[in-house]
Parts: C-alpha cells; structure tokens; sequence
C-alpha cells in the first residue's frame, strides 16, 4: 500500500513547501500556530493524506473520542497531510505537510515526500519549529535558520558553536532533500524559556514573517499581530503580579549578557537556572507563579 496517495496533480506557479511535523521540540507551539495560520490564511485544500496505519503508534497518539451523554458522536484520528493554495499573493503556489511527526518508517516517509516535492516541481523548503532559548519576551523573536547548505542558513542568524543532538524528523528531511537538489531551510524561533511552555503568538509571527521574507510573498498577519500584542500585555501583567517572575527574567538576562545567546542553549543549563531559582523562593502561598 502507497504511504500517500494525491487527490491531484494541480497547476502550480513557483510552489514552496511549508513543513510543521509535531512531536519534537516546538516552545511556545510556534511552528504548530504558525503552520495552522498561513492554512488558513491561504485557503488551502487538502491534497492528500498519509496512510496513518503505516506511520502512526495509536497507543502513543490515541484517537479523540466525542462524547455528549454518553453518546459517541465523533472519533478523531491523527492525520498527516498535504494541502496546497494554488495562488497566493506574489504570484506563487504554496504547499503545506501538517500534522504529527511520524512514529514508524520514517525513511520511507522522507522518500516519499521527496517524491512528492519532485512531481510537484517544488522549489524551494521551509521547516517551521522553535526551542527555548536564553531569550526575552521585550525583544524582538529572533529566528535561526538550519540546512544542509550553508549558504541558505546563512539567510537567517545562525548558531556558531559545533552541537551533537537528538534530531527531528524535519531535520532528517532537510539532509533527504539537499541530496536530491531542492533547497531546505529550517527556520527556528527561540522562545524565552519561562513562555515556552504555553502558546508564544510573537514567536509563530517571526516565523510568518520568516517565511514570507524568504518566499518572496507578502502575508497578512494583522490577526497574529493582534494576538501577540494582547499576549505581552498578559505576560507583563503577570510580571507586575508576581515579582518572582521578574526575577527569573533577571537571571536570564544575566545569561545572555554571559554571551549564553550566541549559541544552542543547553537544556541543562537552563533548566539548572530554573531550578536554582525556584530552590531560592518560598513555599507557595498562592498557586502556580507562571504565566501559561
């Protein structure tokens, strides 16, 4: 049976995918917010969908079942799709690979999206994520950009340092793709780490933004731009509420000032820093101190 089966072969004007696989790290659900906006914005149509027996553990990622009164009125499965927006502004096609990051056979799942992007004459690949970085919400979301050729990820600010690390399955695609000659870019927002843990909104508008710069297209993101002025207005009333938060965010500003944001955070690190000022606070009197 065919990992995945196209609905259509559609005319397509300067097509560029646009990749989201859920699963690994994305802080703040940026790449996920920022894939399901430019779906929307751009109207796009399902194409096809991935056999999900073949690639997904149901025990891991169970389906969503819909009750009302003990009636159940839908079950949900996880989907991987493909969905295309055949115009869009700028003159250009774009396609979009959504949905959670394959549990099996992931080099027949790379090969066949590098089918796909060849008889889709694609030319060019934008990989959406972020990660908790030594960052601040006052600043404006810087995006780093990962490829195989060093060219293409020197569009974007870059990571100097030499770090081995547990990959993704965008990543893998990325390496796939540069094999076959179709430019892959991953582009990653870096997320305060004390807002990681909840939706981020101006980190998926970097990534927006990111995508629309480098495709050449413009994109209308005044309802992401909305949504991220409303959410630094909550994370700096949380901050005003609750002084054990400003002082966290002082402690990571004594990370970057160290030079901390000139290279991949360490998971540890940061988590060390989290733990050594939660260590330093009283027992809580007031429920949880974090904005979410």
């Amino acid at each position: 049976m065919t990992l995945l089966k196209l609905n259509e072969q559609p005319a397509l004007e300067r097509p560029f995918l646009v990749v989201h696989l859920s699963g690994w790290t994305d802080a703040g659900m940026a790449g996920e917010a920022a894939s399901a906006f430019l779906r929307a914005r751009w109207n796009a149509r399902t194409l096809g969908e991935f056999d999900p027996d073949e690639l997904i553990d149901y025990r891991a990622r169970r389906p969503v079942v819909q009750l009302a009164g003990g009636h159940i009125e839908a079950v949900t499965w996880a989907r991987i799709e493909l969905s295309v927006a055949a115009e869009i502004e700028g003159g250009r096609s774009a396609v979009l690979l959504t949905g959670p990051e394959p549990d099996f056979r992931w080099h027949a799942f790379v090969e066949r999206v590098v089918e796909v992007c060849e008889l889709l004459e694609i030319e060019e690949v934008f990989g959406l994520g972020a990660f908790p970085a030594p960052a601040l919400h006052t600043n404006p979301v810087a995006v780093v950009g990962t490829s195989k050729d060093p060219e293409l990820a020197a569009r974007l600010e870059t990571v100097p340092s030499i770090v081995e690390l547990a990959a993704g399955i965008q990543t893998v695609l990325e390496d796939r793709l540069h094999l076959a000659g179709i430019p892959a870019t991953g582009l990653w927002a870096r997320v305060p780490p004390y807002l990681a843990g909840g939706t981020h909104p101006p980190a998926a508008l970097a990534l927006v933004r990111t995508v629309g710069r480098l495709a050449g297209v413009e994109i209308d993101t005044s309802e992401l731009e909305a949504a991220s002025k409303d959410h630094l207005e909550q994370v700096e009333a949380a901050i005003r509420e609750r002084p054990q938060i400003a002082e966290f965010i002082d402690q990571i500003r004594g990370l970057i000032e160290e030079g901390a944001d000139q290279r991949i955070p360490s998971g540890d690190e940061i988590a060390a820093e989290l733990e050594r000022f939660l260590s330093q606070q009283p027992p809580d009197e007031g429920g949880d101190p974090w904005p979410r």
